[in-house]
């Protein structure tokens, strides 16, 4: 079948083609009215492991195995910064200085994290930009303060030294992902216009061409009477 066949059965079928894309933008539509924007504040931090102290005859392996632990120990907090004992505890640092009642629960679903090598960053994601600051500033606070505390370690040989080295000091609006979701919704309804334009036609048992009535009858099309429109 030739291109311009194609287009003929969509030009045909245009409403049935129109009705599924035009759905789904009314939903579109109803959903970037109804749509709360979620803001991110970001808090970053370096963390290193204190140099256990060793005679001056030791061979040090040029602190080989002290960097291994650091790595060690962020893939460690990042288990902590997630758990609901961290979140219990920036829920009472923020009623503390703040005064803000965030529950434990809110700030767990709230916080994400991720490493890279020594750094680590979290982030708190809320519908609210002053609280998603807050609840960054406070997790970042209490990593710092806390530390190594959550592993049990007691002695000041094996702690860590956390530093912030940015502050979540304001909170952006990312739209884009939403966004592409709705241009992804539309996409596929038009696809899917399109097809069940095809679908409709191919089980319609119609003849709207010169060429479907040759084909289905076998027999020469002799003429056509053109269809005069008012």
């Amino acid at each position: 079948m030739e291109l311009r066949a194609y287009l003929a059965i969509l030009w045909r079928r245009r409403w049935i083609a129109l009705i599924l894309p035009a759905l789904v933008l009314a939903g579109v539509v109803l959903q970037a009215v109804q749509s709360r924007p979620s803001y991110t504040a970001t808090a970053r931090l370096i963390v290193t492991r204190v140099p256990q102290e060793a005679p001056p005859d030791v061979f040090r392996y040029d602190e080989y195995y002290l960097y291994l632990t650091n790595e060690y120990t962020v893939d460690d907090f990042t288990e902590v910064v997630r758990g609901n004992v961290f979140a219990a505890d920036v829920e009472q640092r923020l009623a503390r200085t703040t005064g803000m009642q965030i529950s434990a629960g809110e700030v767990q679903g709230a916080l994400s994290v991720e490493r890279r090598n020594r750094a680590l960053t979290i982030r708190a994601t809320s519908f609210d930009p002053q609280r998603a600051v807050a609840i960054a500033q406070a997790a970042a606070q209490t990593l710092e303060e806390r530390g190594t505390a959550y592993f049990g370690f007691d002695d000041a040989s094996r702690r860590a030294i956390i530093s912030v080295i940015e502050q979540p000091l304001g909170a952006a609006s990312d739209t884009r992902r939403q966004q592409m979701l709705w241009a992804l919704q539309l996409a596929v309804a038009v696809v899917g216009g399109v097809l069940v334009a095809f679908l409709v036609d191919y089980l319609a048992d119609t003849l709207d061409t010169a060429e479907a009535v040759q084909d289905a009858l076998g027999l020469p099309v002799i003429g056509v009477i053109p269809v005069r429109r008012s």
